[in-house]
């Protein structure tokens, strides 16, 4: 035993790998690269496993669709005549002129003229605008009822406007004419016809009222409140500040102030203004006996009415 022990802490030339049989303590060195081994192992797997750890240590974010806030778009009104998408199918020379001169006017600086994409204004656009000449790339398609779809709806994320407010007659004639750029356009059928008018209902016209956002909106309305509400003030400051002949034919200045601001902006001539009071003098805050009064008296009192708002140009 004592052998053994002195054998073991004696200082070898060479390792005797036989004796490691009968001395195991001799592999307790080889378990630096054990865990070594296992501390790379684990690190890697730590590594690779990052993207899912993240992703369930990350509470999923759920968006209540009750509270989300849309608002309505700008568009533009609309009175569009009924067309035959069947007999504007055909291009005719006064089609293509008419196709020419809206494409010059509308499309030909981001397009260029010969429809290659090289328009100047198209130069600092990203992606650059569409090459008519090329058959690569159309987001829509080539097809006769696609780039009507693109011209009616437009291509937000290509900068591409929509033209839903012009005549449809104008539109099929300018993809008559950007159809002139290239010999390879596919040819017209008539259930891609059918399916267009289905779609867009150009046999029947189309009347739409414009629209702006209800915020727009509503900023309006404060603004103009705001206007009608000082125009009130001022004129039913002058109205108890001045005296006149016509004083005691007023009974409600508060009312008559407020008949004069709601009718301001619609610029009434003396027929119109008496018109309207004649139907009923007392709701605009008037005695009846204004009603007798004779032609020259009511001039004058038109007059009178006017001269309580200060500007001219803010007249009835």
């Amino acid at each position: 035993m004592k052998e053994r022990i002195r054998r073991f802490f004696e200082i070898q030339e060479e390792i005797n790998f036989k004796e490691i049989f009968t001395n195991p303590a001799r592999l307790f060195g080889y378990t630096y690269f054990y865990f070594l081994v296992v501390i790379v192992g684990l690190g890697i797997y730590f590594v690779k496993s990052l993207p899912l750890i993240n992703k369930n240590t990350v509470a999923p974010f759920v968006v209540d669709s009750s509270k989300v806030q849309t608002d309505l778009t700008f568009a533009l009104p609309a009175n569009l005549p009924p067309v035959d998408v069947f007999k504007l199918s055909e291009p005719t020379q006064d089609l293509l002129n008419k196709g020419k001169a809206f494409y010059n006017a509308n499309c030909s600086s981001c397009h260029g003229e010969s429809g290659k994409g090289d328009g100047a204004a198209g130069l600092v656009m990203n992606p650059k605008p569409r090459n008519f000449t090329s058959a690569e790339g159309w987001v829509n398609g080539r097809k006769f009822s696609e780039m009507y779809k693109t011209l009616q709806e437009g291509i937000i994320k290509s900068g591409m406007p929509a033209f839903n407010h012009i005549n449809p007659e104008d539109l099929i004639a300018v993809i008559h004419y950007i159809r002139t750029f290239a010999s390879d356009f596919p040819a017209i059928t008539k259930d891609e016809l059918q399916n267009l008018n289905d779609t867009y209902k150009l046999s029947e016209g189309k009347k739409t009222a414009g629209q702006i956002p209800t915020s727009k909106a509503l900023s309006l309305i404060l603004v103009e409140s705001k206007e009608q509400q000082k125009l009130y003030n001022d004129v039913l400051s002058n109205l108890k500040t001045q005296s006149s002949e016509f004083s005691n034919l007023i009974m409600s200045k508060e009312k008559f102030a407020g008949f004069l601001v709601s009718f301001y902006s619609q610029n009434l001539s003396s027929t119109d203004f008496w018109n309207l009071i004649k139907v009923d003098p007392v709701i605009y805050g008037l005695s009846p006996k204004v009603l007798l009064l004779d032609e020259v008296a009511k001039k004058n009192f038109y007059d009178f009415s006017f001269s309580l708002i200060n500007k001219k140009d803010q007249r009835l």
